[in-house]
């Protein structure tokens, strides 16, 4: 399904900021109304503007790394689990740049906010990813440095996440251009699509059994649903090209929208895949090896024109000879 079509992805614009279109999802009002019903007024608003903050300065990362890379990407959309950055990558080398550019950005913001988190007690609790650092009650004593230590909180859960190899987020989006570059597009981003699962998957067995964490449940199935999809639209021919971006959790993207949709091809297997390319690379070598040996024949006969049979080596006599006789098995020789 094309993403801008879908409803999911409905939005409304917010303008053009420093040329990149900023568009909101419909469905934001929601997470605007339910922060503060679950932490209270003053932390839920406040954690909606770091989160909003955090995750545009995510996205817009994402869009200055393809745009230095030679790539393209000019919109953001916010929503609900995030954001979208629509870029388009020019090589697997711009897709680990541009992947790598969000999660840089936390991790700067992070240290921005360090001394405020070194000056306060929040240390060690505000490093545990799962809770959030405040209650209603606790927050707003100090609202400036409160408000800095969310930030640095909310940013530092953003960094670890992305670095999970689970595609289609950021770290499985460095996974996949690593892939692509030795096993070709579609079995390196499938490989990744399906090391992606199987991490929310041992995510899930170890949230079940130790942590009984309900947000690590709705990240793991939120990563195997993106997979799900993924796969679907390769199988379908609805994927986008080689430089399809994806979605990432915490600040997703996906690769420019082209004029028409690819016709669907027919899908190999993984296996069936694997042996093509085997069969590709073996070509290759004997066309390249057939063209040495072209060459070598070619230096012999001038060799011999100049100097005579006499001049040969005993390789170069027997390789001049191989050559003889292949050409008389194809017909070339006398009757």
């Amino acid at each position: 399904m094309n993403q801008r079509t879908n409803p999911l992805f409905w939005s409304f614009s917010a303008g053009t900021w420093c040329g990149v279109n900023l568009r909101i999802s419909w469905l934001m009002p929601i997470v605007l109304f339910m922060f503060p019903f679950k932490l209270g007024l003053t932390l839920g608003l406040s954690l909606f503007v770091v989160m909003f903050c955090s995750v545009l300065l995510h996205e817009m990362g994402h869009i200055l790394a393809a745009n230095a890379t030679d790539g393209a990407g000019d919109e953001i959309l916010m929503w609900p689990l995030g954001g979208l950055a629509f870029v388009q990558t020019s090589s697997p080398r711009s897709e680990r740049i541009t992947a790598a550019a969000g999660p840089l950005v936390n991790l700067l913001l992070c240290g921005l906010f360090l001394p405020a988190v070194l000056v306060s007690d929040a240390l060690p609790g505000v490093l545990n990813p799962l809770t959030v650092p405040f209650s209603s009650d606790t927050f707003g004593r100090k609202l400036i440095s409160d408000i800095q230590v969310l930030t640095f909180w909310f940013n530092w859960v953003c960094l670890l996440i992305n670095l999970v190899p689970a595609y289609p987020m950021d770290g499985g989006q460095i996974l996949r251009s690593f892939m692509v570059t030795r096993m070709g597009a579609g079995i390196g981003t499938e490989i990744a699509i399906r090391i992606g699962m199987a991490a929310a998957i041992l995510l899930v067995i170890v949230d079940v059994i130790f942590l009984e964490h309900m947000l690590l449940i709705c990240i793991a199935f939120t990563i195997i649903l993106l997979a799900l999809n993924e796969i679907y639209q390769m199988q379908t021919g609805e994927a986008y090209d080689d430089s399809f971006m994806g979605y990432d959790f915490s600040a997703g993207y996906t690769s420019l929208e082209k004029s028409e949709p690819p016709k669907p091809q027919p899908k190999l297997t993984l296996w069936q895949r694997w042996m093509e390319r085997r069969k590709s690379e073996k070509l290759r070598r004997q066309l390249e090896q057939e063209e040495a040996k072209e060459k070598q024949l070619d230096a012999i006969l001038a060799k011999v024109h100049e100097k005579g049979l006499g001049s040969l080596t005993p390789s170069e006599s027997r390789i001049l000879k191989q050559a003889s006789n292949r050409y008389k098995s194809k017909g070339g020789g006398p009757e």
